[in-house]
Formats: C-alpha cells, structure tokens, sequence
C-alpha cells in the first residue's frame, strides 16, 4: 500500500524518540519492500494506520469515517502525491536560496522567504559599511544594506 511511503519516514523520525516507532518503522520498511516487489504487506501495518485514523474520524462524523475508510487508498496516493510536491518546492527554494540569496531565484520581488528567517543573512550594523566584502557579494553586484541585512 502507498501508506508504507509516509509511513517509513515518519516512523524514522520518531524511532529515533520510542522504541514503539523503531517497531513500526521495521514495519513500515518490511511493508515498503512488499509493496514495491507486488505483494500485498504481511505486517498489517496499513490496516492498523487504516483502522486507527479512520477510527478517530469516526467518533466524530460516522459517515465521513465510512467515506474515508472505503477510499483510504485514494486518500494515501492524495498525500503521497502532496508530500512530493512539497519536497521539491522545499529543495528548489533551498537551491535558489543558497544560489541568489532568496527563495524564488533571479527574478525575486523581494518577498518573504523562509530559509532566511531560519539561516539568517549577513547583517551589517552600519548602511555606510555594506560593501562586496562586508556582504560577501560577488564582485560587480550591487550590494544593498535592508535593515541591518545585507542583500544583493
């Protein structure tokens, strides 16, 4: 089942906290190496994530419950498919963050941009003293002082 594709990373991530998630990600692993090989997982590890989400939604709205469970398939290659998209918007921002200095590459308006919330750009406490090398800017670049941060 496509659930074995999120479920191995996350598991990942939290068996490094529980050995309850070590569990499941072995799970999670010997699943994924049956799913890609065309055999149905004989952990039963979907049907217990299966049964525990659809579970929960069902306390809550019996018929949306029964909904989810009938197309939990769909619902798996839904999020599959986002968690794809996701990753490569990330890395390509990442890339052209680390490249042009912000997140949507040469032709930026200068909006926000996450990875320099996080990693922070050189700031300069004084506009007189941002030059190129202050800055880091590559030569022949204009190299603009924004509140303390240098820009090119």
């Amino acid at each position: 089942m496509v659930l074995c594709f999120i479920a191995l990373p996350v598991f990942l991530i939290l068996g490094i906290f529980s050995v309850k998630y070590r569990i499941l990600a072995r799970d999670a692993l010997d699943c994924l190496g049956r799913t890609i090989t065309f055999r149905k997982c004989k952990s039963g590890l979907d049907d217990r994530i299966k049964s525990h989400v659809t579970g929960k939604v069902i306390k809550k709205n019996h018929k949306l419950g029964l909904f989810i469970y009938k197309n939990f398939q769909l619902f798996s290659i839904i999020f599959i498919i986002i968690l794809i998209i996701s990753l490569v918007f990330s890395i390509t921002g990442y890339a052209n963050y680390l490249k042009y200095g912000n997140c949507n590459g040469p032709e930026d308006d200068g909006s926000f941009c996450v990875y320099e919330e996080i990693l922070g750009g050189d700031t300069c406490d004084h506009p007189e003293e941002c030059t190129n090398d202050a800055c880091n800017c590559e030569s022949g670049s204009n190299c603009i002082c924004d509140s303390g941060t240098c820009k090119n």
